[in-house]
């Protein structure tokens, strides 16, 4: 699905939402240290590195197409903290990760093979322990209000309901303390167009 599709349901668009809502979370905890996992182009990163308690964010794509983009999107802006921009990878560990006060995995999960997210997610609450997690994930049910067939993306291994989403992250995480909540215009039935977990 294209922003633009997204925004005759949602205005301001979808992904501005999510990344605001994200930021406001993160904001809550307090953190001192942040790992943007996956961050892509650095849209989430720009609002993360606005939150004057951080003061180490990591901000981490396996794409070096993407790393550019950030390094360029950085350049010329002033933050409370400035962003380190590093090449990571879920399946690789780096020690530099371990012991963060927040790791954020935003719309992630759906782009790997489900099969390899236990090995992953052991990665990170295992290896890494970060205090707090956050993930968001599309929410299969609201593909409904979209008039989708299929999947939002094309690269999207999967796409789950709330009840799976639900189930998977009380499975991976059972030492962690969770709470879910939608991001987006919310439908009776359907629920909301994206869904988070903060652990």
């Amino acid at each position: 699905m294209t922003e633009e599709n997204e925004q005759k349901v949602d205005k301001p668009s979808l992904n501005t939402r999510r990344y605001e809502t994200i930021a406001k979370a993160v904001t809550a905890l307090k953190p001192k240290t942040v790992i943007d996992m996956g961050a892509g182009e650095g849209k989430l990163s720009m609002l993360l590195a606005q939150i004057d308690t951080i003061k180490k964010l990591y901000s981490v794509d396996p794409s070096n197409h993407a790393l550019a983009k950030m390094e360029k999107r950085f350049a010329d802006h002033q933050f409370a903290t400035t962003p380190i921009i590093k090449w990571g990878s879920l399946y690789y560990e780096d020690q530099e990760f371990a012991g963060a006060d927040v790791f954020v995995l935003c719309e992630v999960i759906e782009h790997i093979d489900e099969e390899r997210l236990p090995q992953m997610m052991q990665l990170i609450t295992q290896n890494y322990t970060p205090k707090h997690l956050i993930i968001t994930t599309p929410n299969a049910e609201y593909n409904t209000v979209y008039e989708l067939e299929d999947m939002r993306h094309d690269d999207h291994r999967f796409e789950w309901d709330r009840k799976q989403f639900e189930a998977w992250c009380k499975a991976v995480a059972p030492n962690y303390d969770l709470h879910f909540e939608g991001i987006g215009t919310g439908h009776e039935q359907y629920g909301a167009p994206t869904q988070m977990c903060i652990m």
